[in-house]
C-alpha cells in the first residue's frame, strides 16, 4: 500500500525510491524477504540441487549406455558378416563341385555320343540335312557346254529370289535325246522352302511353262538313313 503498486513487476528503484518510503520501511521490508527465503527459498534449494545433480549422473550414465549398445551393434554386425562370408565360400565350393560334376557327366556323355559306334548314324542324319538343301530342277534343255550355275540364278530370278546358289550339276545317267535334271544346292532348308512355294511363277514365265522346281527326294537315300537310324529306336 505504501508502494502504491498492484503487482510485484511494479517493484523497482523508482518506487522504493519515493518520498514516503523510509529508511525503516526499507529495512523491515529487507528482513521479511529474508524470512521468506529462508523459509521457503532454501529447502527448496536443498532438495533441488542434488535431484539435478542425480540427473545429470544419469543422464551420462544414459549416454554410457548408448555407446556401449552401439559397441555391441558393431559388434553383431560384424560377426553376421563373417557368417555371411562363410556361408558364400561354402556356396561356391559347392557350385564348384556340381559344375565340375556337371562337366564330368557331359564330357562323358559326348564321348559316348561320338564314338565310333554311332558314326553311322551321325553320317546318315548329315545326308539327309544336306539332301534336304538341295533342289532338282526338271525340264531345262541340255547341251554340251553349258553354265550351270548361270541358268539356275536365271530361272530362280523368273521367281524373283537371288540365294547363294552351290553345287550346280547335272544328274542321272546321261541319255540320247533326254535332258537329264539340274540339282544345286542352297544355304538352309529355310530358302529351298521359299523358293519351292514360288516355283509356281514360272508358268508365267516365257519359254519356262514345263519346267518345274522339286525336292531332292531320292528313295535310296531315304532308305539307307531309315536303316542307319532303326537300330537307335
Amino acid at each position: 500500500d505504501d508502494l502504491g503498486v498492484t503487482s510485484s513487476s511494479e517493484v523497482n528503484a523508482r518506487n522504493l525510491s519515493k518520498r514516503n518510503i523510509t529508511k525503516e520501511k526499507l529495512c523491515s521490508w529487507l528482513e521479511r524477504m529474508s524470512i521468506i527465503l529462508n523459509s521457503n527459498a532454501v529447502p527448496l534449494l536443498q532438495i533441488t540441487v542434488p535431484k539435478a545433480d542425480r540427473c545429470e549422473k544419469l543422464e551420462q550414465e544414459k549416454i554410457k549406455d548408448q555407446f556401449t549398445i552401439i559397441k555391441l551393434q558393431d559388434e553383431v554386425l560384424k560377426k553376421k558378416d563373417e557368417e555371411v562370408e562363410v556361408m558364400k565360400q561354402a556356396m561356391k565350393q559347392t557350385v564348384k563341385r556340381e559344375i565340375t560334376s556337371y562337366a564330368s557327366a557331359v564330357t562323358k556323355f559326348c564321348a559316348t555320343a561320338l564314338a565310333p559306334a554311332n558314326s553311322t548314324v551321325f553320317t546318315a542324319v548329315k545326308t539327309v540335312d544336306e539332301r534336304l538343301r538341295n533342289v532338282i530342277i526338271y525340264g531345262l534343255t541340255e547341251t554340251t557346254e553349258e553354265n550351270l550355275p548361270g541358268i539356275v540364278k536365271s530361272i530362280l530370278l523368273g521367281i524373283q529370289e537371288k540365294p547363294i546358289v552351290k553345287d550346280c550339276c547335272r544328274v542321272g545317267p546321261k541319255k540320247s535325246g533326254a535332258a537329264r535334271p539340274i540339282k544345286f544346292t542352297l544355304s538352309n532348308r529355310e530358302i529351298v522352302h521359299q523358293v519351292l512355294r514360288k516355283s509356281h511363277l514360272l508358268r508365267n514365265k516365257e519359254g519356262c511353262q514345263n519346267v518345274y522346281l522339286c525336292p531332292d527326294r531320292k528313295k535310296e537315300k531315304s532308305t539307307d538313313c531309315d536303316s542307319a537310324l532303326i537300330p537307335l529306336l
